[in-house]
């Protein structure tokens, strides 16, 4: 055996060595083939393997065929293998033998095509299994899978046995072990390998080889991993090394790995590592002469990752500057600091320098701050300051940051900071139109101030909003003009800062007359006493020199009653006569020659008490009751307490009895009631106070009486009859103890009893009888027994009856007699037949009846009939639907008889005539308004409910607008000129419609003056808008435009505003409510009336388009610099400003002057925001404009300010005159008169200048006026100027007698001196505060007294500008102008004829009597609409229950939303059935027409032929040329909450509708398209696909491109942006599709419906068009939408919801809208789910202030809002029909608690197992997640009975990732029976779950099972996270580790899950688990909205499963962790 190995081994590597030395010899040299190793035979064993090696050699190199027996054997064949080897060898491998197959002769040839082939052959001998031969080898010990790492040594086993022993040799991979490599050794068969390499890794063989055959072992695997170890630092460099400067230092970096990584050094971005020359595992980086600190980065790297670590190399130096220096949270005197520092982190502290910007001062220093941040306090309003901050550490200060700069806020002048208003308002007429008013700015500003609003109104009494008012710059002066002439006005004014307004100042008033005197200033009351007040004032400070008296007035409360009193021209008055402790209202006017000034605004003023000292005051005694009276008061005066008041003592006692009998009780309180007194009894009663020394005196004593009550009984009464109709009764009062009270009278009861005397008949008589004690009762029936009882009667009530008196009233007449009636006739008329029988009882004889009828509660006819036969009588003709009375009684010798009683309703007919009284008016020429009547009396048959119009052109014969309405009044809009109209209108009752009334008919103009066309308007600010139109042309005859505005566009334009205005294409609306809708309409106003009504438009009143924040600043004399802020919508390419003004002032000449200031512009670049203008007028008031120009350079409105420039000194004076010396010693001058252009005048002084050298060389101005006024310590010199008299305003007198002595204003008119010269001048100062303005006038000649005489008659006068005729007409200043009126006249007059001529002719040609309505039908509704009490609906539901008073509107009212739930209680009893009621009374509204949606060509435009379009509410698409209906589709608008149109309610879509829905999307400018269904539902299309699923599709003129969708749990939300084809305009457009309403009913809960319905109010743009809303048909779904919509925008307004309103107004809009009982009681729900929650939605960003918020319990509060709103989830009712399969009693044992069972709805279903009832059950529900649904199942912890229940779940619903929140025991209970494997597998019933492996995390555990399906093997992985962090009490103290396991398992259901759910459970399957599920919703919802609503979510998710979240403790940790995972956006998110 020895040999045979030996030669075995000697074979081998000879034929490896041939291998290896053969070669061919040359390229050219050919050979034929020659074999160099034959096959051997082989004897293999039957299922072994055989293998045959032949090689041959040849050039060519030959190919080697094997044959079998012959036949060429394929490598394809089954079993046979042929290997190609290098070298020219083959193999030929047989795996497995077969007995008598394979044993055969095999043959190798090969061939090169050279020479023959050649062959060689070798036999296969195949044994069986236990005959084989002695000797064949046995593999005893075969290889076995080996896995090593590269660069390791194996050794793969090989043992056999056989004779001879056999060789061993390996195969890899089927081909021999090359064993010429080295690394290769065989030692005793056992191959070892050394230094492994990747190639060595395959499939090994060993193989045994003897002489008797060969045996292969079993192939086994090879593995050689390479090892992939990733780079780690074996020796990281230091992390920081601290060095000095200058010095050096060598860092090293070690790191490892396999590969081994390459490691080099960078400092930040640089490299430091040359790239060609990068070590591997070690670097030194060596550092010399370190100059800055630095960061070095050594990193490590090799190809299977990349590490880092920083070394920090610190030199030791001064620190480097903080950086991003923030500021927030600026107030007004302080600001927040925030910033960051890069360097260092050893700082000791931080120093922040700061001072006002620019301002030359030190820096304030504030030192020691270890924070990186800080509050700096104390600082100045709005300035700003400039901040540096520095850093400090052992070393000494670094350099200073960066500066932050910021400007302070203002305080509010609105809050609790307000200081104060504007000061010292003066307001005085320039003239009868116009005012001037200045201020001072308010004392304490607190900021500065950037504006002021002037106030003004003639009405004081209505709130400041509705004034007048007009934006100030930061001037303080302006002119109002346009006033009304002699109007008082009550003027105030208010600052504005930058942080909003402050208060107003004092009320002002003035009135619009020059010469009357303004308002008394300063008016106060100085002294007050019992009877009497002083008051005091100082005298107005316009035209007070012409004061004639003072008129005063006075209310007081206590009589209330007014008073007037004319007073003495003085400064003070003492009034008196007035009531003591008495609050009086006092104000007071000037009165001067022309007329009364304006009042003082009413002071209040209380008269002091009659009893002063000091005793408490105020004593206070009020009866509570009967038996009680509260006593309060006031301490003593604080001046007289001497000392503290430690107690009270109250006194009281009875009047009448002795004042020392009085009880006294001690207390240290101002308040008592005293009770336990006696009813009705006076007391007297005293307080005194005390001190620690003892009692003050007594007060005065007060008398309280105790209160009334009821009284006693009667005492006495006593009854008699007087007649047989008559009773007396007398009485005593009750008993004095039981009167209680002032007896103010007495009721007596008087009841009609049974003859048998028990109990009652008809109704009960009540008298009333006061001052007396007896009455005789009337009017009683004969022989019949009555009940009498007397009650007494204080202010409480009436007291106890009495006794009763039973009395009979005699015979004698007769009895009642029965009566019967009966219908005679019911058509054509209505006719009764009354029948009576003789009285039973007549009591003498009867001689006939007395008959009684008529309608009801009015007067009754009489009739008297003869003789006792008479006993029937018939009524023919009675009015129908009409109550009738009759009353039959008999008559005998004594009188009428006791009368029978019977009432008839007549039965309802038709009305018998048309309504009466029909009016016609026309509001424009195009628009016309019918009124009528009812029909008369006689005529209506009944109730009107309602009328039926008929309006229609006369050619149309019929055809056209049919209205059904309950008002009587029809508008009819958009009319025909010069067309004839016909109108009828019939009234309706119950039973059916009357007669038509007479055709009207009614002509409009032959000539409607045109419509303004192109009317548009746009929002110039917050309250007012701009109205623009292109003009109408004039032809003389126009005069203005009329504007109409409303917010609720009815049809009848009474109901809108209305503005008029002139000649002008713009016009402006103020006073409008912000951000509301109004539409605008437009008629021109001709010489005839209005013109036709134009295109209406709407505004969205919130300014968009115009520039923002325009101010006015730096106001001089002669310029302005405005600045203001880009528009918000509007990209601008230029602005434009715009400035005019107009004036009115007063001339030096006394005459009004109006002077205009032509419009001048600027046009401007778009970047530039602020401009000066220069070259303005002083005192003038300018409009100032400024508008963006878009880029189409169309027209915007501006933004518009009123500035008034400062005043200025008046224009120059011409001299004063002299007119003559007046009895020689006064000189008569004529003084000038200032004009009053740039300022109104103060005041004038005439100055005289005596003759003196030293002034001689001065001109006027030279002279100071605080030189020339009088004072203390100036010395008296000689000749010096002086002023002579103060003239106010304008008071200047034109002729002044100088030298007169006389005082004027405290100035004296000095007596002049002979023989001196005198000149004078006068000066003119500007009323204006804190300045001095002036201007002198020239001086005058040279005055004295020895100059010539006045001449002798009439003083020159300056003429007088109230004079009535002008004075241009007074003068004669053309002498060539009678001549010239002589040729004008006679034109004007024949024109004027000519004229007149032409218009009659015309009007008699058209003879149109009815165009002109008379001027009384006009202006009656005018002056109607004036006097109404409120203001009109603008909500159009309210409109409609104002305009149809239903039956059923009026009895289904509003509901307040306080009484809604209830409301929805009583709906929902009796199994819904006030639902059902409720419900079918709305009325259908199918009384509309539905034509156009009828037409042939229209008809397949309908999805479903009976859900039609209304044509009065349908959408109109414009009309496409040649295509007949192109204007329709089947939509219409529906009304909103107070928005007309605001949805188009759609069905959807069809194939060939598509084109139309996109161009109504486009035409109508939606931006939000609702969807309310699935493309298919029930396997039916209910709306075709309108939509591109990707890229763009066209649809007609509408390119359609799909650009992002949103796919949610319960909706989703596509953006499509459109493009039309000829527009350059891109639109986009939202459509959100709600996907959870199921195909049956309506959802279980309105939470996900909210939830959506607010996502599309949220991303609806507020000035976009209609929202278009559509299902399938476009009316259910579609309906409820609507109203809930419109329901929530109700309920942020108003406190009361109208869903039965608005469904009906839906209906008269669209048929069937809210298509079922169902939909309708889902509407309620949803309504109340949203009144009980609530708005909890959040922005991400603002959770932690609402978390706060949340926490904080508010004043008056007993608990926080967390547990308020906790305690709102619970607000759901449990109904045990939700619960069905989980209570039923083969699944009870199932469930771990009786109370936490699946909904029935949401429970998940297993597959039911035949014959096993209850198989489909386990307690767990599907919960929808954020973007899909049923995307987690909650379960609960499985309990034995139920785990294979729970794998069968996991496998049915191919869940595989499995949620644990629990251990299996807690707190000592078993919280989840353990329902997996842990070492081996185990079998669930159908599953096999076999363990694979456990991974313990820090927080968690993850398992993975594989389970197998028995049935037929199929597999999957399930993973199972179980959280181990939660404690076994509570929560988790921080939200962080939950978060990440979150994150952690949708990171792996993302990566490894399959489509199924995650199922999560705990114990119960709903605490734990429900805030797992909640954040996975909250936290994904934030990411993706920025949004969070805790508890609509938990809200959603208990409506899924109930109790999820179940602890408070678990609400606020949904909050707490949210909260937390804002700080680590990025970590879930990736």
């Amino acid at each position: 055996m020895g040999l045979q190995m030996a030669a075995s081994f000697v074979a081998v590597n000879l034929f490896a060595a041939l291998l290896l030395i053969w070669t061919p010899a040359t390229v050219d040299a050919v050979h034929p083939p020659e074999i160099i190793r034959k096959p051997q035979n082989q004897g293999v064993r039957v299922g072994g393997v055989a293998s045959f090696y032949c090689a041959a050699r040849g050039d060519p190199p030959p190919s080697i065929v094997w044959r079998k027996n012959g036949k060429k054997v394929s490598g394809t064949q089954s079993r046979y293998t042929v290997l190609e080897q290098p070298g020219g060898i083959s193999i030929l491998r047989i795996e497995p033998v077969r007995a008598g197959r394979d044993d055969a002769p095999y043959e190798c040839v090969a061939e090169n095509g050279v020479g023959d082939a050649v062959s060689a052959d070798a036999t296969l001998t195949i044994y069986e299994g236990d005959k084989t031969p002695a000797g064949f080898p046995v593999i005893t010990q075969g290889p076995g899978t080996r896995v090593i790492e590269v660069g390791h040594t194996v050794q793969m086993q090989c043992k056999a046995i056989g004779n001879p022993t056999p060789s061993i040799y390996w195969i890899i991979n089927q081909t021999k072990v090359d064993m010429s490599n080295p690394r290769y050794v065989i030692n005793n068969g056992v191959l070892q390998i050394n230094n492994s390499r990747e190639e060595d890794q395959g499939k090994y063989e060993c193989v045994a080889e003897n002489s008797i055959g060969t045996e292969h072992s079993k192939a086994t695997n090879l593995y050689v991993k390479v090892r992939r170890v990733p780079p780690t630092f074996s020796r990281p460099p230091e992390a920081l090394s601290e060095v000095m400067l200058g010095s050096n230092l060598n860092l090293s970096c070690i790191a490892v790995g396999s590969p081994m990584p390459h490691v080099k050094w960078m400092k930040g971005a640089q490299d430091l590592t040359p790239e060609n020359d990068i070590p591997i595992g070690l670097n030194v980086l060596q550092l010399n002469n370190i100059q800055e600190s630095a960061n070095f980065t050594c990193i490590a790297a090799s190809s299977l990752g990349q590490i880092e670590s920083v070394s920090v190399v610190k030199v030791q130096s001064l620190p480097t500057a903080p950086t991003d220096v923030q500021i927030s949270e600026v107030t007004a005197t302080s600001v927040r600091l925030e910033w960051s520092y890069k360097g260092p982190e050893d700082l000791q502290y931080y120093v922040i320098q700061y001072k006002p910007k620019n301002a030359n001062q030190a820096f304030s220093e504030i030192s020691g701050i270890i924070t990186m941040y800080y509050v700096v306090r104390a600082l100045s309003p709005y300035t700003e300051y400039e901040f540096y901050v520095i850093a400090v550490n052992n070393i000494g200060r670094g350099p200073p940051s960066a500066p932050a700069t910021c400007t302070t806020g203002d305080y509010s002048f609105g809050g609790t900071k307000m200081e104060s208003a504007p000061r010292n308002v003066q307001v005085r007429p320039l003239s009868s139109s116009t005012m001037v008013i200045t201020w001072e700015p308010p004392e304490t500003p607190n900021g500065q101030v950037t504006g002021y609003k002037v106030y003004y109104t003639t009405n004081s009494n209505q709130p400041e909003a509705s004034w007048n008012s007009q934006m100030i710059d930061n001037s303080e002066l302006t002119t109002v003009s346009e006033l009304t002439p002699h109007a008082i006005y009550t003027v105030r004014v208010q600052a504005y800062t930058s942080m909003g307004a402050g208060p107003m100042s004092t009320p002002v008033q003035v009135k619009t007359q020059q010469g009357v005197p303004s308002q008394p200033s300063n008016f106060r009351a100085t002294d007050i006493g019992e009877t009497a007040v002083t008051l005091q004032w100082s005298k107005p400070t316009h035209s007070s020199e012409n004061i004639v008296h003072y008129e005063l007035y006075w209310n007081d409360t206590y009589a209330n009653q007014d008073h007037h009193k004319r007073i003495s021209n003085s400064e003070s008055y003492t009034l008196d006569g007035l009531y003591p402790d008495t609050l009086y209202y006092i104000w007071l006017a000037a009165r001067s020659q022309r007329g009364e000034g304006a009042t003082t605004p009413p002071i209040p003023v209380r008269t002091k008490q009659y009893v002063p000292g000091a005793p408490p005051r105020n004593i206070t005694a009020i009866a509570n009751s009967s038996t009680t009276i509260a006593l309060s008061w006031l301490p003593p005066p604080a001046e007289r307490s001497n000392g503290r008041i430690v107690y009270y003592k109250v006194l009281f006692v009875e009047v009448g009895r002795d004042d020392d009998e009085a009880s006294t009780l001690t207390l240290n309180m101002t308040q008592i009631v005293l009770d336990e007194l006696k009813r009705w009894t006076e007391y007297k009663i005293w307080v005194l106070a005390g001190t620690s020394v003892g009692d003050g005196p007594r007060s005065h004593p007060i008398i309280t009486r105790t209160q009334e009550d009821v009284p006693g009984d009667p005492q006495d009464v006593k009854a008699t009859p007087l007649n047989s109709t008559s009773i007396h009764v007398s009485w005593k009062p009750p008993l004095e103890k039981d009167r209680n009270g002032i007896i103010r009278g007495y009721h007596i009861h008087v009841q009609e009893m049974r003859d048998e005397g028990k109990g009652f008949l008809n109704e009960p008589f009540k008298f009333d009888v006061v001052d007396t004690l007896e009455y005789s009762v009337t009017g009683l029936q004969p022989d019949t027994k009555y009940s009498i009882q007397v009650a007494a009667l204080t202010r409480k009530g009436d007291g106890d009856r009495s006794a009763a008196v039973i009395v009979k009233t005699p015979g004698g007449v007769p009895v009642r007699p029965t009566v019967s009636l009966k219908i005679m006739e019911r058509e054509p008329i209505v006719s009764i037949e009354l029948e009576w029988e003789r009285p039973a009882q007549t009591y003498g004889e009867l001689r006939g009846y007395r008959l009684r009828w008529g309608v009801k509660d009015q007067a009754l006819k009489e009739e008297m009939l003869s003789g006792p036969q008479m006993t029937k009588k018939r009524f023919n003709d009675l009015e129908r639907g009409v109550e009738y009375e009759f009353r039959v009684a008999g008559s005998n010798h004594i009188g009428i008889g006791q009368e029978t009683v019977k009432i008839f309703q007549t039965p309802e007919g038709t009305p018998g005539g048309p309504p009466s009284n029909i009016t016609v008016r026309f509001q424009t020429p195009d628009v016309v308004c019918v009124t009528w009547d009812p029909p008369t009396r006689d005529h209506r048959n009944g109730l009107i409910t309602r009328y039926d119009v008929q309006f229609h052109k006369k050619i149309d014969h019929g055809l056209g607008s049919e209205r059904n309405m309950t008002l009587r009044k029809a508008v009819f809009t958009n009319l025909e000129e010069n067309t004839e109209y016909i109108f009828r209108v019939r009234a309706y009752t119950k039973q059916g419609a009357g007669p038509f009334s007479e055709k009207l008919i009614i002509e409009t103009e032959r000539d409607m003056g045109r419509a303004p066309m192109s009317v548009q308007a746009v929002a110039t600010s917050e309250q007012t808008a701009e109205i623009w139109w292109e003009p109408v042309p004039s032809r003389g005859k126009l005069l203005g435009y009329k504007i109409f505005y409303t917010m609720t566009a009815v049809e009848d334009l009474d109901d809108w505003q209305t503005k008029t205005v002139g000649l002008t294409e713009s016009a402006d609306l103020v006073n409008l409510e912000k951000f509301a809708q109004y539409a605008v309409a437009i008629a021109a106003r001709f010489k005839n009336g209005l013109g036709r009504l134009s295109e209406k438009v709407t505004v969205r009143i919130k300014p968009e388009d115009v520039p923002l924040n325009l101010r006015a600043h730096d106001v001089s004399t002669h310029s302005m610099t405005l600045s203001w802020s880009p528009p918000i919508r509007l990209n601008p390419v230029n602005y434009k400003i715009s400035f005019d003004a107009m004036k009115v002032f007063v001339d030096s000449q006394g005459f009004s002057q109006t002077q205009t200031v032509q419009k001048r512009e600027i046009i401007l670049k778009h970047f530039v925001k602020t401009h000066t203008i220069n070259e303005l007028s002083p005192f003038t008031t300018y409009n100032v404009n400024v508008s963006a120009i878009p880029s189409d350079y169309s027209y915007r409105p501006p933004t518009k300010i009123t500035v008034t420039t400062q005043m200025a000194a008046p224009q120059p004076m011409v001299k004063p005159d002299f007119y003559g010396v007046v009895n020689g010693e006064e000189i008569l001058v004529i003084l000038p008169q200032a004009s009053e252009e740039y300022g109104p005048i103060s005041h004038y002084y005439l100055v005289v200048v005596p003759e003196d050298k030293s002034n001689l060389h001065k001109n006027p101005d030279q002279f100071l006026t605080d030189d020339l006024l009088p004072g203390r310590n100036k010395p008296e010199r000689p000749n010096a100027p002086y002023i002579a008299a103060k003239f106010p305003q304008r008071s200047i007198p034109f002729t002044f007698h100088l030298g007169s002595g006389d005082d004027y204003h405290n100035f004296t008119n000095r007596k002049l001196e002979r023989e001196k010269r005198y000149r004078i001048f006068v000066r003119a100062v500007v009323d204006t505060p804190q300045k001095h303005l002036y201007t002198s006038s020239p001086f005058s000649e040279f005055l004295s007294l020895d100059m010539r005489e006045a001449p002798p008659g009439e003083r020159p006068h300056r003429p007088d500008p109230n004079w009535p005729s002008e004075p241009e007409v007074s003068v004669n200043r053309n002498k060539d102008e009678p001549e010239i009126l002589w040729v004008v006249l006679p034109l004007i007059a024949a024109f004027v004829v000519s004229t007149t001529l032409i218009v009659l002719y015309v009007v008699r040609r058209r003879r149109q009597p009815c165009k002109t309505p008379d001027q009384a039908a006009v202006t009656r509704p005018l002056m109607a609409a004036d006097l109404g009490a409120g203001p009109t609906p603008s909500d159009p539901v309210d409109m409609r229950r104002l305009n149809f008073q239903t039956p059923g509107m009026i009895s289904h009212p509003p509901i307040p939303i306080s009484e809604f739930a209830n409301h929805i209680e009583r709906l929902k009893s009796n199994d819904n059935q006030k639902f059902s009621q409720e419900y079918e009374s709305i009325e259908p509204g199918q009384q509309f027409t539905w034509d156009n949606s009828n037409y042939e060509h229209n008809k397949s435009k309908n999805r479903y032929a009976n859900v039609t379009a209304y044509d009065h509410s349908r959408v109109q698409l414009p009309a496409q040329e040649n295509v007949l209906g192109s204007d329709y589709i089947n939509a219409n608008y529906c009304d909103g909450y107070r928005k007309h149109n605001a949805y188009v309610a759609t069905q959807g879509p069809l194939q060939e509708t598509f084109a139309d829905f996109w161009r109504m999307c486009w035409e109508l400018k939606t931006a939000t398209i609702v969807m309310m269904t699935r493309l298919e539902e029930r396997t039916r299309i209910k709306c075709d696909q309108y939509w591109p699923t990707r890229g763009t599709e066209t649809y007609g003129q509408i390119f359609v491109t799909i650009t992002e969708t949103q796919e949610l749990a319960t909706y989703s939300i596509r953006t499509f942006q459109l493009c039309r084809q000829g527009f350059n305009d891109r639109r986009e457009i939202k459509q959100l599709q709600f996907t959870a309403w199921p195909d049956h009913g309506v959802p279980d809960h309105p939470a996900p419906f909210l939830q959506f319905l607010r996502r599309c109010r949220a991303l609806t743009p507020p000035e976009s068009g209609p929202v278009v809303v559509h299902c399938s048909a476009g009316v259910g779904r579609t309906g409820c939408y609507i109203v809930i919509d419109s329901m929530l925008e109700r309920m942020k307004h108003e406190k009361i919801i109208d869903i039965y309103g608005h469904v009906t107004c839906l209906r008269a809009q669209r048929n069937y809208m809210v298509q079922t009982e169902d939909q309708y009681i889902f509407i309620h729900d949803a309504i109340l789910e949203a009144i009980i929650c609530g708005l909890t939605e959040v922005a991400a960003r603002n959770l932690h202030t609402h978390l706060q918020k949340l926490l904080t319990t508010e004043p008056g509060e007993s608990i926080s809002g967390m547990e308020v709103e906790f305690k709102k989830l619970s607000n759901v009712k449990m109904d045990s029909s939700k619960f069905v399969t989980a209570n039923l009693a083969c699944n009870k044992h199932k469930n771990r608690l009786v109370h936490i069972l699946p909904y029935e709805s949401s429970r998940v279903y297993l597959t039911p197992i035949h014959g096993i009832e209850g198989s489909d059950y386990v307690n767990a529900s599907f919960i929808d997640g954020y973007r899909y649904r049923s995307a987690y199942i909650a379960a609960q912890g499985p309990v034995q009975d139920t785990a294979e229940d729970f794998w069968r779940m996991l496998w049915e619903h191919n869940s595989t990732i499995v949620v644990m929140l629990t251990k299996l025991k807690e707190m000592g209970r078993e919280k989840c029976f353990q329902y997996w494997p842990h070492e081996r597998s185990v079998r669930y019933q159908y599953y096999v779950v076999d363990p694979i492996a456990e991974y313990n995390m820090p927080q968690y555990k993850l398992r993975e099972f594989k389970v197998t399906d028995a049935r037929d093997g199929s597999s999957r992985t399930v993973r199972q996270f179980q959280f181990i962090d939660w404690p076994e009490q509570g929560v988790p103290k921080s939200g962080e580790g939950f978060i990440d396991f979150i994150g952690q398992v949708h990171k792996t259901k993302e990566q490894f899950g399959q489509d199924g759910p995650i199922t999560v459970h705990c114990s119960a399957g709903v605490g734990r688990t429900g805030v797992f599920i909640t954040l996975s919703i909250v936290l994904e919802r934030m990411q993706y909205e920025g949004v969070l609503d805790v508890f609509q979510t938990v809200r959603i998710l208990r409506s899924q499963r109930p109790a999820m979240v179940q602890t408070e403790d678990q609400y606020h940790f949904c909050y707490r962790a949210a909260l937390e995972y804002l700080g680590s956006f990025d970590n879930y998110a990736n």
